[in-house]
């Protein structure tokens, strides 16, 4: 079953319901809708222009521990395995950033379930930075988990010198805790590089 919501703030979501005694209680929408943006539930078709404006560019990838995907092969691996293709079946969900100007997918939204928490991830390629877009879709996912979800916590850990995806992290909801030395390595150089966490909890 589809159900689909207009949210007073414009956020279009649509999302599966569980069916009656099903363990899975936490199935995120399958698409959200904001002035901007599309993000959908990765698909197959979307690697190509993910691979060539975020996962394969190493500007975007400078701070990830993954690296830059060597291979459209590596996106599309990723995309099967937690996109639209198992998304009743997992706890691992993962979103196409999708331009509504063009509908070029240009990034991800990656959301890993845990009980009643969740652990978050996000970018977008460098050609849409600056423009606020990886902040519009955090709040529509935001949005979804304080409204809509049963979700008790969502946290991530952002490498400490990228102030921009840290600041981010902060416009949508989610708290800076403690710095994290060394908390990341960085597959391309082996090198590590210090963190900070951040936590959204919701309030009893």
């Amino acid at each position: 079953m589809v159900a689909f919501a207009l949210c007073p703030d414009g956020i279009k979501m649509s999302a599966r319901s569980a069916p009656p005694g099903h363990l899975k209680l936490i199935t995120p929408p399958v698409e959200l809708t904001t002035s901007r943006l599309h993000l959908r539930a990765a698909r197959s078709e979307h690697a190509a222009s993910v691979f060539t404006e975020y996962t394969g560019n190493s500007m975007a990838a400078r701070f990830l521990p993954r690296g830059a995907h060597p291979a459209q092969s590596s996106t599309e691996a990723v995309i099967h395995a937690w996109g639209a293709s198992n998304w009743s079946d997992g706890d691992r969900f993962i979103w196409s950033i999708i331009d509504r100007s063009d509908q070029r997918p240009m990034g991800l939204f990656l959301m890993f379930v845990d009980g009643d928490g969740a652990e978050t991830h996000y970018g977008i390629g460098p050609a849409y930075w600056g423009r606020g877009l990886a902040t519009e879709a955090g709040l529509a996912i935001m949005h979804w988990v304080k409204q809509q979800s049963p979700l008790s916590e969502v946290h991530t850990i952002c490498a400490a010198a990228h102030e921009t995806s840290c600041r981010v992290l902060e416009k949508i909801g989610l708290v800076r805790g403690q710095f994290l030395p060394d908390a990341l390595l960085l597959k391309a150089t082996e090198e590590r590089i210090d963190g900070w966490s951040y936590r959204w909890r919701r309030s009893e």
